[in-house]
C-alpha cells in the first residue's frame, strides 16, 4: 500500500492535471474573444464543503482561487448526477459570484451513489443585457440596471436540459449565440473533471482520495501559516484611495488594517473603508470572513514565499476578514457592481501597503491599480444586429520591488488577464489597432524602477459603433513609490479626430465613435522601489537603449550622463554628488503629487468623516458621506476648520436621525 503522505502528493498533482485540461478545454472550445483570448474564465475541484482543493495555475483567472462556493451549495438538497447548477447573482450567493457577467457553474460528482465533490467553472459573459453593450457602466448605481440576474437554479437536470433556462439567459443578451457556445466549453470541462475524478477514485479508491483531499488542503494551511508567522506580530495600517466614485470628484477610502500574531493568522480589518457608492464599484463580499479579492496581496505574498506550494483554499483559511456592513468592501443589495475588480485592485494596493510597513518593505511598490477593459460594439448596418467584443484590458505596470525592476504593461492582481492579438480583434470587428507599445517615461523611478505603462491606439471604421471603456483609473493619483523610490505616472484617455485633433474625455466610460476616430488608452506607470540615485548607471543605460528612458530624463532623474551609447562616468559622478538618496526612511511613501493635493486641503477632514460614518447605521453611511463633503464645500475652500467640521457633522446627524424610522 502506498505510504499516505506519498499519496498525498501524487493525488495533488493528479487534481491539478484534471484542473488544467478543464481549463484547456474552455480555452479550445470557447466562443467569445474574452474568454478565449483574455482567458477571464476559471475551473476548480471544490470539496463538499465548499473549498477548491485544485486550481490551475497557468490559465484563467487565479484571483477567484477559494471563493465562497457554499452558498451555490447549499442551493439544493436533491443533487443528482447529471446535475449542473447556474447563478450570476452576488447577493444570492453571498460573495460567490461578484458581478453579473460572470456565470458560475457547479456539477456534482458522484461514486456509487455517493458525493464525492464538485466541478466548477465560470466564465464573464460579455453581455447579460444591461443599460450598456457589454452590461458595465461605470455610472450604474443599482443591481438592475446591469443585466439579467438568476439566483442558483439547475440549467441541467438529470443530465436533461432546462431549456427555460437557457431561453431566459439568450433572451437577455446582446449575443446569445456566442453566449451558448461558451457556456458548451464550460459544460465540457465540467464533465472531463468529473470523467478524471471518476477514474482516479477507480484507481486509489474513493476514502484514501477523500483524506488525500483533506490533507492536501491542511498542507496548503501549514504552509501559509508558516510564512505568515514570520511576520512581525502588529498592528500595520494603511490607506489607499479610489480617486473618485465617477459621480463626484471625492476619492473613496479604502482602509486596512492588518494584524498579526503569532499564530500565522492574519486579519484584514477594513474598518474605517467609505460606505458603498452609488456606483459600479461595490464588493458584494456577502461579509464573509475568508474572500479572495480583499485577500490577493497576502496570497501573493504566500505564493512568492513557499516554493511547491500547492494553489488551493487552504491558503485562504489563514487570511481572515472583518468587513463594514454595506461598505464599498462589504455591498448591500441592490448595490451596482459591475466593475467591482478596481475596488479589489486598490484593496490589494492598501494590503501592499501594510505588508510594507510589517516587513520592512520585503514587497514591491504600487503596480498600475487600473484595468480599462475596452469593448467595441456594433449595429450591423445588414441585419439590425448588435455585436460586441472586448479590444483590450488596457493596464500599467508593475511597482519595482526589492529584488526585481517592476514589469511592464501588467499589474500584479490582474496579471492573469491576457491582450487581445490585433489580427484577431481586426477579423471579427471593423476597427485597426493603429499602436500598442509602452511609454517612454512612464516608469515610477527607483533603484530598481516600476513597469512602464502602455498605450493603446484603435481606430473605428463604422459608422454606428460605441466603444465602452470601464475600470479607468490613476489619472488623478499616482501608484505610490516605496523606500525611496518615486512615485508612477497617470494614464489618460483621449479621441484623436481624423482632422488630427486631441480630445481628453478623461474617464468616461462611454464614446458614441465616429467613422475615422482614434481612441488613445494610456495606462500607468508602476511606483519606484529604493531611490533613483541607487540605481547602477549600466541598467539606466539599458533603459536608455531600450526605449524605456530617455536620456534627459536618466540625466535629471537617475543622475546618469549617457553620451554616443555609453555612461559617461565622470559627469555621472558630479550630477550625483550632493544630491541625497531618499532611502532615508525605509518605509517611506511618494505618494504623488495628487495625493499629496489631496491629504493638504481635505486629509484631515477626510479622517474625521470616515471615522464619523462608523457610528452611524451602515444604510445611511454613503448618504451621510455625500452630505458631509457638499455642505462642507459650501463653507468655503479646503481645509475647514475642525470646529466648522464638526459642527457641519452634528447638524447632518441631528437631521438624519430624525427620519431613521422612515
Amino acid at each position: 500500500m502506498m505510504i499516505q503522505s506519498v499519496l498525498d502528493e501524487v493525488l495533488a498533482n493528479h487534481f491539478r492535471a484534471v484542473v488544467e485540461e478543464m481549463s484547456h478545454l474552455v480555452l479550445r472550445a470557447a466562443h467569445t474573444t474574452f474568454v478565449k483570448e483574455t482567458q477571464d474564465y476559471a475551473t476548480a475541484l471544490i470539496t463538499v464543503k465548499g473549498e477548491a482543493f485544485a486550481y490551475p495555475y497557468k490559465t484563467g483567472v487565479t484571483s477567484l482561487m477559494g471563493i465562497p462556493v457554499q452558498t451555490g451549495i447549499a442551493s439544493f438538497d436533491d443533487w443528482q448526477p447529471g446535475d449542473v447548477m447556474i447563478t450570476n447573482d452576488p447577493y444570492a450567493t453571498r460573495g460567490m459570484v461578484m458581478h453579473l457577467p460572470d456565470l458560475h457553474l457547479l456539477k456534482p460528482v458522484f461514486h456509487e451513489g455517493k458525493l464525492v465533490c464538485f466541478a466548477w467553472a465560470f466564465m464573464h459573459c460579455s453581455d447579460v443585457g444591461g443599460m450598456v453593450p457589454g452590461s458595465t457602466d461605470m455610472l450604474a448605481y443599482e443591481l438592475f440596471q446591469e443585466g439579467f440576474r438568476l439566483r442558483p437554479v439547475k440549467l441541467i437536470r438529470g443530465g436533461e436540459r432546462n431549456q427555460d433556462v437557457w431561453n431566459f439567459i439568450a433572451d437577455n443578451s446582446r449575443i446569445p449565440g456566442l453566449n451558448e457556445g461558451d457556456l458548451e466549453a464550460l459544460l465540457s470541462a465540467l464533465d472531463s473533471g468529473q470523467k478524471r475524478i471518476s477514474q482516479l477514485i477507480d484507481r486509489y479508491g474513493r476514502e484514501p482520495l477523500l483524506r488525500s483531499i483533506d490533507r492536501i488542503l491542511d498542507g496548503s494551511e501549514r504552509r501559509a501559516r508558516a510564512v505568515l508567522k514570520r511576520i512581525p506580530p502588529g498592528n500595520y495600517n494603511f490607506v489607499d484611495y479610489l480617486e473618485d466614485d465617477y459621480v463626484s470628484d471625492i476619492p473613496v477610502r479604502i482602509e486596512v488594517t492588518l494584524r498579526s500574531g503569532d499564530d500565522g493568522t492574519v486579519v484584514l480589518d477594513y474598518g474605517g473603508s467609505d460606505p458603498q457608492v452609488r456606483a459600479a464599484l461595490n464588493l458584494p463580499t456577502g461579509g464573509q470572513k475568508h474572500h479572495p479579492f480583499l485577500s490577493l496581496a497576502i496570497v501573493n505574498y504566500i505564493a512568492t514565499h513557499s516554493e511547491g506550494l500547492h494553489f488551493n483554499a487552504g491558503i485562504l483559511r489563514c487570511i481572515e476578514l472583518d468587513l463594514p456592513e454595506s461598505s464599498i468592501v462589504n455591498a448591500s443589495f441592490p448595490a451596482a457592481c459591475g466593475m467591482r475588480y478596481l475596488s479589489a485592485m486598490r484593496a490589494h494596493d492598501a494590503v501592499l501597503g501594510a505588508l510594507a510597513l510589517a516587513t520592512g518593505c520585503a514587497v514591491p511598490a504600487a503596480g498600475a491599480g487600473e484595468i480599462a477593459v475596452t469593448l467595441v460594439t456594433i449595429n450591423s448596418l445588414n441585419d439590425g444586429k448588435v455585436h460586441v467584443a472586448v479590444a483590450n484590458p488596457i493596464q500599467g505596470g508593475t511597482g519595482g520591488g526589492p529584488t526585481a525592476d517592476g514589469v511592464a504593461g501588467i499589474d500584479y492582481p490582474v496579471a492573469f488577464l491576457r491582450n487581445v492579438p490585433a489580427e484577431v480583434l481586426e477579423s471579427e470587428m471593423p476597427v485597426l489597432v493603429r499602436r500598442f507599445s509602452l511609454i517612454p517615461d512612464s516608469e515610477g523611478a527607483g533603484r530598481l524602477r516600476g513597469g512602464a505603462g502602455v498605450v493603446y491606439e484603435l481606430e473605428v471604421c463604422h459608422p454606428d459603433s460605441t466603444i465602452i471603456m470601464r475600470g479607468k483609473e490613476r489619472y488623478r493619483f499616482q501608484p505610490w513609490g516605496v523606500a525611496g523610490g518615486s512615485a508612477g505616472t497617470l494614464g489618460r484617455t483621449m479621441v484623436r479626430r481624423a482632422d488630427g485633433s486631441l480630445v481628453d474625455i478623461g474617464k468616461r466610460s462611454s464614446h458614441r465613435a465616429e467613422v475615422g476616430d482614434v481612441l488613445v488608452i494610456e495606462g500607468a506607470g508602476g511606483g519606484g522601489y529604493g531611490s533613483p540615485l541607487d540605481r547602477e548607471p549600466e541598467r539606466v543605460l539599458n533603459d536608455v537603449l531600450d526605449g524605456l528612458v530617455t536620456v534627459g530624463r536618466a540625466r535629471s532623474v537617475y543622475g546618469v550622463e549617457i553620451a554616443n551609447g555609453t555612461v559617461d562616468w565622470e559627469r555621472t559622478a558630479e550630477l550625483r554628488s550632493g544630491r541625497l538618496s531618499r532611502n532615508d526612511a525605509a518605509s517611506a511613501f511618494d505618494r504623488g503629487d495628487g495625493f499629496r493635493a489631496w491629504e493638504a486641503t481635505h486629509g484631515a477632514a477626510s479622517a474625521i468623516i470616515s471615522a464619523w460614518l462608523q457610528k452611524m447605521p451602515p444604510r445611511l453611511r454613503a448618504l451621510a458621506k455625500e452630505q458631509a463633503y457638499s455642505q462642507l464645500a459650501a463653507t468655503g475652500v479646503a481645509p475647514w476648520p475642525e470646529n466648522t467640521i464638526a459642527e457641519t457633522l452634528r447638524h447632518i446627524e441631528d437631521r438624519l436621525g430624525r427620519h431613521q424610522q422612515h
